[in-house]
C-alpha cells in the first residue's frame, strides 16, 4: 500500500476510534447525569454531526419514532464499527 494512502487510512481509523470512544462516554454519562454539563455539551458537539444524518433519515422515513432507544445513535455506532473493520483489513 502506498504511504499516503496508508497514512490516510490510519488517520481515519484513529478518528473513528476517538469518535466511538466519545460516543460511549456520551452514552454512559447520559445514563448517569442530567446531561447539562459543559463536558456533555462538548461530547454532544463532537458526536452529533456523525449521528445527525442517520437521525434525519429515520425521521424522514418515519421509522422508530416512538422508541425509547435512540436508534440513530446505535446505528451510527455500529456503522462506525463496520467502517473500522473494513479499513482495518487494509492496514
Amino acid at each position: 500500500m502506498p504511504e499516503p494512502i496508508y497514512v490516510l487510512v490510519r488517520f481515519v481509523l484513529i478518528f473513528i476510534e476517538v469518535l466511538s470512544f466519545a460516543m460511549m462516554i456520551r452514552a454512559i454519562l447520559g445514563w448517569l447525569t442530567d446531561g447539562s454539563g459543559k463536558f456533555m455539551q462538548f461530547l454532544y458537539v463532537l458526536t452529533e454531526p456523525a449521528i445527525m444524518p442517520i437521525r434525519k433519515l429515520l425521521v424522514k422515513m418515519n421509522w422508530l419514532q416512538d422508541s425509547p432507544i435512540d436508534f440513530a445513535f446505535t446505528l451510527t455506532f455500529f456503522a462506525l464499527m463496520f467502517v473500522e473493520m473494513l479499513l482495518s483489513s487494509f492496514v
